[in-house]
């Protein structure tokens, strides 16, 4: 933790996302080999082969799935995953907070950058933590299908956010920089937090593309756009963490979730409860 409070972030996270996006031949092409090989990734599953096919590491450490890699759980009231990932912490908001790790809890209003009427539904409701590793395939997609109601931007910091600082950091998500998506459908509502973290150049959403750090600022949504459980609705350029929540009374975790479980996006992962939105 130490450490990571001297590093200069903002310099470090600036030289990551030059290099990321450098479209320099022997650059990207060294970067995704090596990357390949250091984190094992399946290439295999890639909608796209061999380095030469993507433009810069970046948009191969962003790449699309092919067709078929990740099914999508049927069923209208499923809850699936959305992204893959470890299983970190998952439960009950609980006296409005959420756990982060044993014996660290954090506010959902905080971290939702939201209080209030807004926050309000979520009290008492249902929460999941997804941690991406750097193998992992790095795009978000919807848990349930839902119109988007609005995106907030909350600035930060950039500390890791793996399971050794999470232990350690108090309040670790709501001191990173992160995008809030706020979801509602016949459920009633629901967030997908995408909480970024060292070295993640910038969040980018289906919506507004990429988001530029700097000052908070937040999107209402008017076009009523609306979601299929599965659809993908933002990425990471490099991280992170998704945190799902759900509002009291709307869903519920599968009784075969288990603690540190890898996760596959599209897997089932809860399901829609009958009186959810009433």
């Amino acid at each position: 933790m130490a450490l990571q409070s001297l590093l200069p972030q903002r310099l470090s996270c600036a030289l990551i996302y030059r290099i990321a996006r450098s479209e320099n031949r022997l650059v990207k092409n060294a970067l995704i080999r090596w990357f390949s090989r250091r984190y094992a990734i399946d290439v295999s599953e890639a909608a796209l082969a061999g380095s030469d096919a993507y433009r810069s590491f970046n948009a191969f450490f962003t790449r699309e799935l092919r067709e078929g890699a990740r099914p999508v759980a049927a069923g209208e009231h499923s809850i699936v995953a959305p992204a893959d990932g470890r299983l970190t912490e998952f439960g009950t908001i609980a006296d409005g907070t959420l756990l982060q790790a044993k014996g660290i809890r954090y506010p959902i209003a905080e971290l939702l950058g939201e209080d209030g009427a807004a926050v309000a539904p979520f009290m008492g409701g249902t929460f999941a933590t997804v941690y991406l590793a750097p193998r992992d395939y790095h795009r978000v997609h919807a848990p349930v299908a839902g119109r988007l109601a609005s995106t907030r931007y909350i600035p930060g910091r950039r500390f890791a956010v793996n399971e050794a600082t999470a232990s350690v950091v108090d309040r670790l998500f709501c001191r990173n920089e992160r995008v809030a998506c706020r979801f509602e459908g016949e459920f009633g509502h629901a967030a997908v937090v995408l909480v970024g973290a060292l070295n993640v150049s910038s969040i980018s959403t289906a919506r507004l593309g990429e988001i530029a750090s700097g000052r908070a600022r937040g999107w209402d949504e008017t076009a009523h756009v609306e979601y299929a459980r599965g659809e993908e609705i933002g990425r990471f350029n490099l991280g992170s963490t998704v945190i799902v929540v759900f509002a009291r009374g709307t869903a519920v975790w599968d009784e075969a979730l288990a603690h540190r479980q890898m996760l596959r996006m599209g897997a089932r992962i809860g399901t829609l409860t009958p009186t959810a939105g009433t």
